[in-house]
């Protein structure tokens, strides 16, 4: 069992930059927090074919999945159909969220349709997982090798709200030993992405094993240093050769 994470953003309004797409960011600071990786992020239209060589693929390459998008109540929220063909499972009316859903509509005055239950499918054998904010809720749906699939609303606000209750609580428990990565800081101004590794590679500085990060802006320059825990040592020792080597240039601020 790897700590690794996918995700899969599906939405042809995402592809088309009508809608900017923030779920990349939202799960990789949640599942970092935790000791966990979101090591690829992409975003495909909707259709049933890609849809379905995407998450097949991701699987092939990591433990956890995560698809958001396309369980709305229109012809173009097609995620249970290309999962449901590419799992071999069928898709079920869940009652509950049927009743969930009822509520819902009613607090806005609204009476739920046919259409509208449709946000209440999900692939049998599925866990649902509750939408507190919003209409159609989360799957986890549990697969052979021990790997995990979950299925999110795309609007932010609930790909979040379900990520944050349901999901995360979840992980926590299923990768209890699992540790956060160490992140250092190093902040410059006055100097350029360029003079700072010519002066780096004059001191024949050496990372050790540390993944370094390079992030220039606004004049200045912020050096990111991320590394596995067992590496404290590592990191700390980088980073004080950083400071040493960048004194003239460091913002203190």
């Amino acid at each position: 069992m790897n700590n690794q994470a996918e995700l899969i953003s599906i939405g042809n309004e995402l592809l088309s930059g009508r809608t900017l797409n923030t779920h990349g960011q939202d799960l990789g600071t949640a599942l970092a927090a935790i000791g966990l990786q979101l090591v690829r992020d992409t975003t495909i239209p909707d259709d049933i074919p890609t849809i379905g060589s995407a998450i097949k693929e991701a699987m092939g390459r990591v433990d956890l999945v995560f698809a958001s998008g396309g369980l709305g109540p229109t012809v173009d929220d097609i995620t249970r159909d290309a999962l449901g063909r590419l799992l071999e499972r069928k898709i079920v009316l869940h009652l509950p969220t049927v009743n969930h859903l009822k509520g819902w509509y009613q607090k806005r005055g609204r009476t739920i349709t046919d259409a509208g239950k449709r946000q209440a499918l999900v692939l049998e054998n599925s866990a649902v997982l509750p939408n507190s904010v919003g209409a159609a809720p989360g799957q986890r749906i549990d697969l052979s090798a021990g790997k995990t699939l979950f299925v999110l609303p795309g609007p932010p606000n609930e790909f979040n709200a379900i990520l944050s209750e349901e999901i995360v609580p979840w992980l926590q428990d299923r990768y209890a030993d699992a540790r956060p990565r160490l992140v250092r800081i190093v902040h410059t101004k006055g100097i350029g992405e360029s003079d700072i590794v010519t002066i780096l590679e004059k001191a024949n500085f050496q990372s050790g094993g540390i993944d370094l990060g390079f992030y220039p802006g606004g004049g200045k320059v912020e050096i990111r240093l991320v590394a596995n825990p067992e590496k404290e040592p590592e990191i700390l020792g980088a980073e004080q050769q950083l400071r040493d080597l960048l004194a003239d240039f460091l913002d203190l601020e």
